[in-house]
């Protein structure tokens, strides 16, 4: 048999009541204390949904500091005019044309959109050095898993 919560008398049934800002179980004598706090429906929580990115076959180009260095001259653009038109700093596109720093997924695609260029191409057998032992490009953690949010 539930208790009220304010005057401790076992009741056949008690409501959510508000009592002075305290939602308690009160009996129906207690209730004229407070506000009866009406029930609502409870709403089953979704899961929230993490985003997964579509691993893709294709690979950030070799030589794409060159690339964007190229298509910037070729537009007659400082890299202070680039960077102000897709919103980043200069010492970002500065480190990416010395090929210091490899643009993210979306820095590429607004570099690739607003120079007009590909900065990610489908791997292909002529990228290995067949004259050296094994693979020497190094490879980044960005490049070979698949990220979540």
């Amino acid at each position: 048999m539930p208790t009220c919560q304010l005057c401790g008398e076992d009741s056949d049934k008690v409501q959510k009541t508000n009592v002075e800002g305290a939602v308690l179980k009160v009996c129906s004598d207690c209730t004229d204390m407070g506000s009866v706090v009406e029930k609502k429906e409870v709403k089953k929580k979704k899961k929230k949904r993490t985003k997964t990115f579509k691993r893709s076959d294709q690979v950030l180009a070799s030589d794409y500091g060159k690339k964007i260095k190229k298509a910037r001259e070729s537009r007659k653009l400082s890299i202070a005019e680039l960077a102000d038109s897709l919103n980043e700093k200069n010492s970002l596109i500065k480190k990416i044309e010395r090929e210091e720093l490899k643009p993210d997924r979306s820095l590429a695609s607004k570099l690739s959109k607003e120079l007009n260029i590909d900065l990610y191409v489908n791997p292909e057998v002529s990228d290995y050095d067949t004259g050296k032992k094994g693979d020497t490009r190094k490879a980044t953690l960005g490049d070979v898993a698949e990220l979540k949010d």
